[in-house]
């Protein structure tokens, strides 16, 4: 073998050193990394932007920790959570910029404002660390991560996690599980928006879900909703066939502008009621 191509060889295994890897806290507190971090004004997705600057002559492997939380310099404002372990790659003397996703844990506080600088801490939660591994390995929409955390943060219904794709509705069992909630029959998607005084404001626009009942004989039922007083909301002119047996059907139905509270469905044939299912808005 030539002088040239020993040479070769040894710079390429020179060269293949894996990267240090470095937790994102330990990382700024040891000074091996200058961080810029701050809200871009939103509450839920990716809602931080962060700046990196790699002060080693190494190749560094940064960590941003599941659990990870973000302060906001104002009191008033939300705390953000990072629930997946996230890896930012950083050359000798490297940048980054980018954009990290996290999760409001305060719903009642105001959505971060755009600009404002964040400290990072590490979440003591252990509902937030279950959470965390469950989410491990898993393709699920992270538009259904906020109202998992606030089913922990703020005690929400389990309810409001989307379920509509089997990944979602295996998450909002283990969220009713994890939270000591009942895995309610429906799901009530939320429409969120910040208002001018930076509060999140939700809606519910929808009711879906199966609805199960038992049918003693062959029968043309209806469905007709009440509120939970009893008060007339909706009745059906409308009838379906029913089979002996155990029936299961999909049910929707948009509640978009409904007064929030507790509604019931009634099914029925004639004078008959055959189940009621019970829902919140």
């Amino acid at each position: 073998m030539s002088l040239i191509a020993a040479l070769l060889i040894v710079q390429a295994f020179t060269f293949s050193t894996p990267p240090k890897e470095v937790e994102l806290s330990t990382a700024i507190t040891s000074k091996k990394v200058n961080a810029e971090i701050k809200s871009i004004g939103r509450h839920e997705g990716k809602s931080i932007a962060i700046k990196l600057k790699n002060n080693t002559s190494s190749n560094l492997r940064v960590k941003i920790t599941a659990g990870t939380l973000f302060h906001p310099e104002d009191n008033g404002e939300q705390t953000l959570i990072h629930l997946e372990d996230n890896f930012i790659a950083l050359k000798p003397k490297g940048e980054y910029n980018g954009f990290l996703a996290a999760f409001c844990t305060e719903s009642s506080d105001r959505c971060p404002s755009n600009g404002n600088g964040m400290k990072i801490a590490r979440n003591k939660n252990p509902k937030f660390t279950e959470l965390s591994d469950y989410l491990k390995g898993k393709k699920i929409s992270k538009s259904v991560y906020q109202d998992a955390v606030w089913a922990i943060s703020d005690g929400k219904s389990v309810s409001n996690i989307d379920s509509s794709e089997p990944s979602s509705a295996a998450l909002k069992k283990f969220m009713a599980t994890l939270t000591g909630q009942k895995n309610t029959w429906f799901s009530s998607p939320q429409n969120r928006h910040v208002d001018e005084d930076g509060n999140i404001v939700q809606e519910t626009v929808l009711i879906t879900g199966q609805l199960k009942f038992d049918c003693r004989k062959n029968a043309q039922v209806k469905q007709d909703i009440y509120k939970e007083n009893g008060e007339s909301v909706f009745i059906s002119k409308r009838s379906m066939t029913a089979q002996t047996g155990k029936v299961t059907y999909k049910f929707t139905m948009r509640v978009k502008g409904w007064e929030k509270g507790k509604y019931y469905i009634k099914i029925h044939e004639g004078g008959n009621e055959i189940a009621r299912h019970y829902f919140n808005v």
